[in-house]
C-alpha cells in the first residue's frame, strides 16, 4: 500500500471516529455533566489508538461496525485519562483547546473524567461475544495506566530517576494504550491467544518509542504543532527521556544548568535546552532509541498473518514521520 493511500484510511478511520463521538452524550442532562464530555469529545485529537484497534481488527479479518465500539472505548479511555491528567499537571491546554478544569473547575472536570470512564464500558458492553473478554483486557490496561500516572507523578519529586525506571513508567503509562488497541482488535478479529499476545507486544514497544519521540518533539517541535507550551513538561519537572539521560551523563553539570535557566521565559530556555541535548548528544540518542524501538515491534509481527504485517508496518512507519 502506498504512502498516500495508507494515510487516506487513516483519515476515513478519523473521520468514522470523530463522527461517533460526537453522537455520544447528545442532547443528554444534566449539561454541568455533558457539556464538558460533550466539550472533550468535540476536540480533534490524533486519534491514533482507535486507528491501532482498526488496523489491527482489519488485518484478523473483522470488519469496521463490529470494530467501531472497541476503537470508541480505548479513544473515551485515552480521553478521560487527559481529562483527570491535566488536572494533577496544572495543564492550561489540550490540542490548542482549554483543558476542562481550566474552562470550568476542577470539581466539573473530575466529574466528567468519571463519566467519561463510564462511557468506555459502555462501548464494550456492545462487543456481543468478545465483550467478556474485552472487559478483562480493558480492566487490566486501566489499572496499569494508573501504575503508569503514579510513577509519573512519583518521579516529579524523586531527585534520581534512571532512564530504566523512566522507560518502565512510559511502558505501563503509553505502552499499556497501544498494546490494548492491538489486543482488542485481534480479539474482535477473533485471533488466538499467541497472536494476541504478539500484537500486545508489539503495541508495548511501539508506545515506548512514541513517547520518546514525544518528549523529543516537546523541545524540538513548535507550540502550534504540539498543541502546548514547549519546554512545559521540563520546566515543571516532569521526568523525560532526555533529562533522565542528562541526570544519567553528569548530573551536576545538567543541574547547574537548569539552575541558570531560572527566571528566563520559556522562549529563551528553549534553544539553550535544545543546545545542551544536541551538545551532548542526547537528543542523538533518544532517536537511536526509538528507531531501536520501532525495529523491535516489528519484529514482534513476524509470525502474524500478512495482512496484519501489512497493517501495522506502516503504522509504526507513520508514527515515526510525525512531527506532533
Amino acid at each position: 500500500m502506498s504512502t498516500d493511500a495508507f494515510r487516506e484510511r487513516l483519515t476515513g478511520y478519523r473521520s468514522r471516529i470523530d463522527k461517533a463521538l460526537l453522537q455520544i452524550g447528545k442532547g443528554a442532562e444534566p449539561a454541568y455533566l455533558y457539556d464538558p464530555i460533550r466539550y472533550v469529545f468535540s476536540g480533534r485529537g490524533k486519534r491514533l489508538r482507535p486507528v491501532l484497534v482498526f488496523l489491527t481488527a482489519s488485518g484478523f479479518g473483522a470488519d469496521e461496525e463490529e470494530t467501531l465500539p472497541a476503537a470508541l472505548a480505548v479513544e473515551i479511555l485515552h480521553n478521560f485519562s487527559l481529562v483527570h491528567d491535566d488536572i494533577m499537571d496544572g495543564d492550561e491546554l489540550r490540542h490548542g483547546k482549554e483543558t476542562v478544569h481550566n474552562r470550568w473547575d476542577n470539581s466539573t472536570a473530575i466529574l466528567a473524567g468519571d463519566g467519561i470512564f463510564a462511557l468506555a464500558f459502555d462501548q464494550l458492553n456492545r462487543l456481543n461475544d468478545t465483550s467478556v473478554a474485552s472487559m478483562r483486557l480493558f480492566t487490566n490496561a486501566t489499572l496499569r495506566l494508573c501504575e503508569g500516572q503514579a510513577l509519573d507523578k512519583a518521579f516529579e519529586t524523586d531527585d534520581e530517576v534512571s532512564v530504566d525506571e523512566y522507560l518502565e513508567m512510559v511502558r505501563l503509562k503509553t505502552g499499556t494504550l497501544l498494546s490494548l488497541c492491538c489486543q482488542l482488535g485481534a480479539v474482535v478479529g477473533e485471533a488466538g491467544d499467541e497472536e494476541v499476545d504478539a500484537v500486545a507486544a508489539f503495541g508495548e514497544l511501539v508506545g515506548q518509542a512514541f513517547q520518546i519521540q514525544d518528549d523529543i518533539l516537546e523541545i524540538y517541535s513548535d507550540s502550534e504543532k504540539m498543541g502546548k507550551s514547549l519546554g512545559s513538561d521540563i520546566i515543571a519537572g516532569k521526568k523525560t527521556f532526555l533529562t533522565c539521560k542528562a541526570e544519567e551523563l553528569d548530573r551536576s553539570h545538567w543541574r547547574e544548568f537548569m539552575q541558570s535557566l531560572e527566571g528566563e521565559s520559556l522562549d529563551e530556555r528553549i534553544p539553550k535546552i535544545r543546545d545542551y541535548f544536541g551538545k551532548n548528544g542526547i537528543v542523538t540518542d533518544g532517536e537511536k532509541l526509538v528507531k531501536e524501538l520501532s525495529e523491535d515491534a516489528i519484529s514482534q509481527l513476524e509470525p502474524l498473518p500478512s495482512d496484519v504485517q501489512a497493517n501495522l508496518t506502516p503504522f509504526v512507519q507513520y508514527l515515526m514521520e510525525r512531527k506532533n
